[in-house]
């Protein structure tokens, strides 16, 4: 098939609208426009942003018939036209104001099924440069690349602006960095902390990147986090003065580490349901996604750790903020990881207020189950192996080759590093297939590590997550629940009319088992509710390492913090 040629333009950036010219060659007889974007599980159903879509040849109108949620009738050759709105500025969504245009194609570019080769050329404003994986900066005014085929046009974010640039070789392989402008960072110190991440991601495949050049974008919100990554390059978001505080720096550090390990994890070491080609008009389920996110959750940490970017006392206290936050989650009695990997299309991206009591994120559970097999692995082969050699062993066998791997691969490759005492049957049945609560603490142990309990302000417990005084979800393990509702509005405690502030600070004198009446607005009436309060859950979770340990545990413990670099490189 002739190349497929799109042509964007800002055409409307004050009223954030894209215009989308698409060239078709002659044997299309429909188009598709794409319901989601890789690494990020969710059906947008982006043709919803579209509008004034019409195809003409030659000067002369050529029917355009709509014939599905995200599929046209239109018969080639013939030039498309259409008309895409953007103001979401996330990481996986098309936005365009005077300052910035940045999309995925995914968002913006419909497809002819079977096309392969494509060619994209994006208007670039005076004084903007237009950047993109697929090829060299562009001060326009108009930026040309081509794609060898769809799956990598759709895997090439796009953006234009004026940016902060950065460049730092990493092992020999060039890295670009451009940062939106009106941040709070140093530039400098930036680079330097990215080459060291790089550099321990590198580490840990045998100091080789596999790719030839990577671009970091990084754009800003006033208050927003996310990340997207992408063969070659990944996308951050982060608030723009979020970078002198140290834990807003550590949060861009580690943010960066996980979406730059997914060009191992996830864009080329992957089971076979999530590529290398793609469905983009249909979801692609998997089981693995906890290990794809959840172990990549575990590697940010890691990463920046054996970088030096983290202490070993905040490397622990990061790790330990995951438990605790993992024990706060209800849902993690009722939804094992496979299934919420499963279920992420229909679930977390679309969270509702008892999202908490019925699911478990597989980041969140997925990096503290990861942390576990890490040191459980290390625990059977006394210290010489970790999920260091269970990564490798999926690049050596499958990534490297561009083909994902097959279902049990996992499992299969842990039992046999632990070799004779290799029977995970029953540990992946707990932790990974089943519900049991996750066995930390004897995880923790195998290197000589105790988790331990620090007790927090004492006072009184509703169990209900607050909007003001509005309230936006109850826990099912707390004492609200069956007694108040999303939407309930606290009106008064024990007669006396509160505020937010006056509501935390009664709490705050209230002990746990005091009994208390609370006038509610509910759907416009009054009611009234009793219950009795409950502890507080604002202890925190520490890592505490002992002092002395025997033998095995002391190599446990020394392979795991102490490794300047990852076994065997």
């Amino acid at each position: 098939m002739t190349p497929v040629r799109y042509t964007v333009t800002l055409a409307d950036r004050g009223g954030h609208r894209f215009h989308v010219r698409v060239d078709l060659p002659g044997g299309v007889e429909d188009v598709v426009f794409p319901s989601w974007a890789p690494g990020s599980y969710l059906m947008r159903e982006f043709s919803r942003f579209v509008r004034g879509i019409h195809a003409h040849r030659e000067g002369a109108a050529v029917p355009v018939r709509r014939a599905s949620r995200n599929r046209w009738q239109v018969q080639g050759p013939a030039t498309l036209e259409y008309d895409v709105y953007g103001r979401d500025k996330t990481v996986r969504t098309a936005f365009l104001d005077e300052s910035l245009a940045f999309f995925l194609p995914s968002n913006l570019l419909v497809y002819a099924p079977g096309q392969r080769e494509c060619v994209i050329e994006v208007e670039v404003p005076a004084g903007h440069t237009a950047i993109c994986p697929l090829g060299e900066a562009s001060q326009g005014p108009v930026a040309t690349w081509t794609a060898p085929d769809l799956d990598t046009l759709m895997d090439s974010p796009v953006a234009v602006g004026r940016w902060d640039t950065a460049h730092f070789e990493a092992l020999g392989v060039p890295h670009e960095h451009y940062v939106e402008p009106g941040h709070n960072a140093d530039l400098g110190r930036m680079a330097a902390d990215l080459e060291a991440i790089c550099r321990s991601a590198a580490g840990l495949f045998g100091e080789q990147f596999p790719y030839d050049r990577y671009q970091f974008i990084t754009l800003h919100v006033k208050n927003g986090h996310g990340g997207l990554e992408h063969k070659t390059s990944s996308v951050l978001l982060r608030p723009r003065l979020g970078f002198v505080e140290s834990k807003g720096w550590e949060e861009f550090l580690t943010l960066a580490a996980h979406e730059h390990f997914h060009a191992w994890n996830v864009k080329r070491i992957h089971p076979e349901e999530l590529g290398p080609r793609f469905d983009y008009a249909n979801e692609h389920y998997t089981r693995d996604l906890w290990w794809l996110e959840g172990g990549t959750v575990y590697y940010e940490e890691r990463v920046a750790y054996l970088a030096g970017c983290l202490g070993r006392d905040r490397y622990l206290a990061r790790l330990a903020e995951n438990v605790h936050r993992l024990r706060q989650v209800p849902g993690r009695r009722h939804q094992s990881l496979e299934d919420g990997s499963f279920d992420a299309w229909v679930k977390l991206y679309r969270p509702s207020e008892d999202l908490g009591n019925s699911t478990v994120s597989y980041y969140l559970k997925g990096g503290v189950v990861v942390m576990c097999l890490d040191l459980e692995l290390r625990h059977r082969t006394g210290g010489e192996f970790g999920t260091d050699e269970v990564l490798r062993r999926l690049w050596q066998g499958w990534g490297r080759h561009g083909v994902g791997y097959p279902t049990g691969e996992l499992e299969r490759i842990c039992r046999d590093i632990a070799g004779g005492d290799g029977d995970f049957e029953r540990w992946f049945a707990a932790h990974v297939r089943g519900t049991d609560e996750v066995a930390v603490e004897a995880a923790l142990d195998h290197a000589g590590i105790d988790l331990v309990a620090v007790p927090g302000k004492p006072g009184g417990w509703l169990g209900v997550e607050l909007s003001g005084l509005v309230v936006s979800t109850v826990r099912e393990d707390g004492p609200s629940a069956s007694v108040l509702a999303p939407g309930d509005e606290i009106v008064a405690m024990d007669g006396e009319r509160l505020d937010a502030a006056g509501l935390g600070d009664r709490l705050r004198d209230l002990g746990a088992g005091q009994q208390v009446r609370l006038v509610l607005a509910r759907d416009g009436r009054l009611v009234e509710r009793d219950l009795r309060l409950s502890y507080t859950r604002n202890s925190e979770l520490k890592f505490a390492v002992r002092a002395t340990n025997d033998l095995e545990r002391t190599r446990v413990r020394e392979s795991w913090l102490f490794a300047v670099k990852p076994p065997g490189t």
